[in-house]
């Protein structure tokens, strides 16, 4: 309900921001409090220094960190999750104000929360006593087998709700509560021979708090082992709305401002945030439902990378899903999610007290970004056998992605799931084995070149740097090269990025069936936020065109034809490959000799830098397994060999280099001097 602007007004001259910050954070040295400017590192994010600033006299605070800003309520509202009225009434409290008289509906509509919440207080009270009485035998055993002893249910509140059906009635009913206000509050239900009965019996509760730390609910995991409903959550009432609070979410914040973390864990189950809590890592769960955009955005606003966690089984690898579709809209700079699924068959209580807290705080830190569980979520629904299942794979991603709101983060998992797609779908060519069958005499390995210079070395650099630009510029301006080398061009390795985004701008072009040239390029490019990229398109070069140069003398001969200096790899205009001119014919038969030779040339040199390290891996760890008596070995070897040396010298004739410009570019190999 509303406050009126005066009150509002008054709450704000009463209360010191830097009194209220002070009891949460520790300001450092540089403050000046005689100024009333005060420094501290932000609650909101991880950081070293201090960049949080508190300016008292204006009632105001920014971090030049993170860009938080806002008056004391904002702050309040923060840094404990309360609604807009809940951080005037509670900096009104602590200043000793009093909330002016409201409507009759709304004072009667407070006095009943004001009683609800005093009987949820009184029934944990209950709940809690009932643990160490004569009914809680059972439950206590059942915790120590658990680990749970003592200290650890104070430290939770445990509770008992003991084996019968009118116990927590009967109490309540005894301190003034009506049987109502029982059912409002869900602690009690309809039915049975006095017209109510307990919700929770024979279950051992753990209470649900506000953000003031007042009890709203309870969660109440079953003793019995026939219990059809393992656990049971309070219904939807008054003062509590699942999909709206975490469990142990005031505890997680203060734990997280102690560890200074990028944000909490978010697990399944009561037991798992008290095994997370007692590892020392801030930890909260829903309550019974799947995770909410609500719940989610009470998790971002303590830390903008919270762990989501799940059990290994298949009802948490589904929970996982629905987090990450949950969470996709809402990714940005500054909020996103990391997944974490345990080993099949555990959860995060049976790793604490099997392995010890070090064993959980090491799963956590194989927490996988949401953009790698977003493939190997899309990558699982399907084999990818077929071109249309990969061709599927690589839609279902960006209809993935394009669920991002925010332009720039959306822009980055498009490319950063394309570069998954191509890595996945792409595998370098592997060398046929050696043929078995009767073993050849054995020869001596053959000797390899002379290692390259320092100076070659880095005369090489420049010049591969110059090659590689050249080998991603070519498919763009003869683009039917593709259809034989697309594969061998997607795992070319690209360091520099701009380039890299070009060569993956082109595979999409071709890959869509659409028209590759450079002007589609630019605007793929400019598309994709890839402005540096699309202006270094526009930079290069004229395509340097070879001429067709069929023998002299022939009917052909370019000296004599009207075509004679047209150089695209295209056929030249009028120039039809069907049968009948002859002087048709020996130009599209020219013209197709100059695509094979651009073709051939460019396959030499993608294998060089793609084939032949490939090929040298495997054969030295063939050459590494050789010994004296395995000639299958050495004859593989010698193979792997030759084809190393064959790829190495068409690529020097192909790439018309000079011999010490192809020596450079060899990699060091010192064990073929071994060998």
């Amino acid at each position: 309900m509303r406050r009126p602007d005066w009150y509002v007004k008054q709450v704000r001259e009463r209360t010191s921001i830097a009194d209220y910050a002070g009891k949460r954070l520790k300001w450092d040295r540089k403050s000046r409090p005689q100024a009333g400017d005060y420094w501290a590192p932000c609650p909101f994010h991880t950081e070293k220094s201090a960049s949080f600033h508190v300016l008292d006299r204006q009632g105001i605070f920014k971090c030049f960190g993170c860009g938080e800003s806002g008056d004391v309520f904002t702050l309040c509202q923060k840094l404990e999750g309360l609604s807009f009225v809940e951080a005037i009434d509670k900096l009104g409290a602590e200043a000793g104000m009093t909330p002016p008289e409201s409507t009759p509906a709304e004072r009667q509509a407070t006095d009943r929360r004001g009683r609800l919440l005093k009987l949820m207080a009184r029934v944990d009270e209950l709940y809690r006593k009932a643990l160490r009485g004569p009914d809680g035998r059972a439950a206590r055993d059942y915790l120590q087998k658990r680990d749970l002893g003592p200290e650890v249910w104070d430290q939770f509140g445990m509770g008992l709700a003991p084996d019968a059906w009118t116990w927590a009635i009967d109490h309540l009913t005894k301190d003034g509560f009506t049987r109502d206000e029982m059912i409002a509050a869900g602690i009690a239900k309809e039915g049975g021979r006095n017209g109510a009965i307990d919700v929770f019996r024979n279950r051992v509760l753990f209470p649900i708090c506000d953000s003031q730390g007042r009890t709203i609910a309870f969660g109440g995991r079953a003793l019995a082992k026939d219990e059809p409903a393992k656990y049971l959550n309070s219904p939807e009432t008054e003062i509590f709305h699942k999909g709206s609070v975490l469990y142990r979410l005031r505890e997680a914040r203060e734990l997280l401002a102690k560890t200074k973390g990028a944000g909490f864990v978010v697990a399944e189950g009561y037991l798992d945030v008290a095994a997370f809590e007692r590892a020392g890592v801030p930890a909260v769960a829903p309550l019974g439902t799947a995770l909410t955009e609500d719940q989610l955005q009470l998790a971002w606003r303590s830390g903008g990378e919270p762990i989501l966690c799940f059990d290994g089984d298949a009802a948490g690898l589904r929970a996982a899903d629905r987090a990450l579709e949950t969470a996709l809209p809402h990714l940005g700079p500054d909020r996103t999610v990391r997944i974490a699924v345990l080993p099949k068959g555990l959860d995060p209580d049976d790793v604490f007290r099997k392995s010890g807290p070090e064993a959980l705080v090491a799963l956590l830190e194989q927490a996988r970004p949401a953009v790698t569980a977003l493939f190997e979520r899309e990558q699982a629904k399907r084999e990818l056998a077929t071109p249309e299942a990969r061709a599927d794979l690589k839609k279902r991603l960006l209809d993935a992605a394009s669920k991002i709101t925010h332009e720039g983060t959306r822009k980055e998992y498009q490319r950063a799931l394309s570069d998954l797609a191509w890595k996945t779908l792409s595998g370098p060519p592997r060398p046929a084995a050696a043929p078995k069958g009767k073993k050849e005499a054995r020869r001596p390995f053959t000797p390899p070149p002379a290692r390259p210079t320092e100076e070659l070395k880095r005369n090489a650099a420049v010049s591969r740097d110059r090659r590689v630009e050249d080998m991603v510029r070519l498919p763009a301006d003869c683009p039917w090269v593709l259809a034989r080398g697309g594969d061998l061009f997607a795992q070319l390795p690209i360091a520099d990025r701009e380039l890299d985004a070009i060569r993956h701008a082109i595979l999409d072009l071709w890959a869509e069936a659409k028209t590759v040239d450079r002007k589609a390029l630019s605007h793929h490019l400019l598309a994709a936020g890839w402005e540096a990229a699309e202006r270094r398109v526009t930079q290069w070069p004229a395509p340097v065109a070879r001429k067709a140069m069929p023998a002299k003398g022939g009917v052909g001969d370019p000296d004599s034809s009207p075509d004679r200096g047209k150089t695209t790899g295209d056929p030249p205009a009028g120039v039809s490959g069907a049968a009948g001119s002859g002087v048709s014919e020996t130009h599209a038969a020219a013209e197709k000799a100059v695509r094979d030779e651009i073709e051939a040339d460019w396959m030499a040199m993608l294998a060089f830098d793609v084939t032949a390290p490939s090929v040298t891996e495997e054969y030295e760890e063939v050459r590494r397994a050789v010994d004296d008596e395995d000639e299958d070995a050495f004859a593989k070897a010698q193979t792997l060999l030759k084809t190393r040396q064959d790829v190495r010298e068409q690529a020097i004739l192909r790439g018309r280099d000079t011999p010490a410009e192809a020596d450079a570019r060899r990699p060091d190999t010192p064990d073929d001097q071994a060998a």
